[in-house]
């Protein structure tokens, strides 16, 4: 394995207000970095409003339009530059996908950094290798920094969004949450304690539609609730399953 050399980083703040744990962050891209063994030399982050990084996306980009990130590489040879990020944008952007705030910003810093280690987007291809190593970065900050009450929150917030009528199975949640292994959503789902009124973890089923979380609910309660919600149960699994069954995007 490569060794971990800590990059220069600052974090600038300009007209908003964020907390974020910078020494977590700065190990966490130090430690990306060190993947692609590439020189790390200095990176700036600079958080700012929609206006902000609007008025830089005209000035040297010439694009009138909104965006989340625009990255400044300095260096061709070393991972030297400048990220500034709209937290306007990532705001929106993962209300409008129904994500956590904390992972969609990591995702868009770790998304110019991947820039400044050579990574492109044009093409089919590049896209698709990015996504993936996005995915794999914000899996080794999953692995490094939080805690499992942490994770344990964005199950949680996923199974909120889950459609009235509709269901979804550990392991889909587990892909969409890159946590590794459709157990983890189960323990998340059995620690829900006086939350469960809240979350609808009866949405919640094994990949054959059975009802696996039966006993968590007690009696018959879990089918029942589904039955209300027009899903149709015979023998502890839900009968036309593809009709009903909902995705993470």
């Amino acid at each position: 394995m490569a060794k971990i050399k800590k990059i220069n980083c600052d974090f600038h703040y300009i007209d908003i207000t964020l907390q974020i744990e910078e020494k977590k962050i700065i190990q966490w891209i130090s430690s990306v970095i060190s993947q692609y063994n590439k020189p790390a030399k200095e990176l700036n982050i600079i958080f700012c409003n929609d206006e902000y990084l609007l008025d830089i996306n005209r000035q040297f980009l010439n694009h009138d339009y909104y965006t989340d990130i625009i990255t400044f590489p300095h260096s061709e040879e070393e991972v030297y530059g400048d990220l500034y990020i709209s937290i306007d944008r990532v705001r929106e952007n993962a209300k409008q996908l129904k994500i956590d705030e904390e992972l969609e910003l990591l995702r868009v810093i770790i998304h110019g950094v991947l820039h400044l280690i050579g990574f492109k987007d044009k093409t089919k291809v590049e896209i698709k290798a990015i996504r993936q190593a996005e995915d794999e970065a914000l899996a080794l900050y999953r692995k490094q920094f939080l805690l499992e009450n942490h994770y344990y929150d964005q199950v949680y917030a996923v199974v909120s969004t889950i459609p009235k009528g509709r269901v979804t199975n550990y392991g889909a949640i587990s892909d969409f949450l890159a946590l590794g292994s459709a157990r983890m959503v189960g323990y998340a789902l059995n620690n829900l304690k006086e939350n469960r009124n809240h979350i609808p973890a009866h949405r919640v089923v094994n990949v054959k539609g059975e009802l696996s979380g039966k006993l968590y609910f007690g009696g018959n309660t879990m089918q029942e609730l589904l039955e209300s919600e027009g899903i149709q149960i015979k023998d502890d699994k839900i009968q036309n399953l593809d009709k009903h069954f909902w995705r993470p995007e």
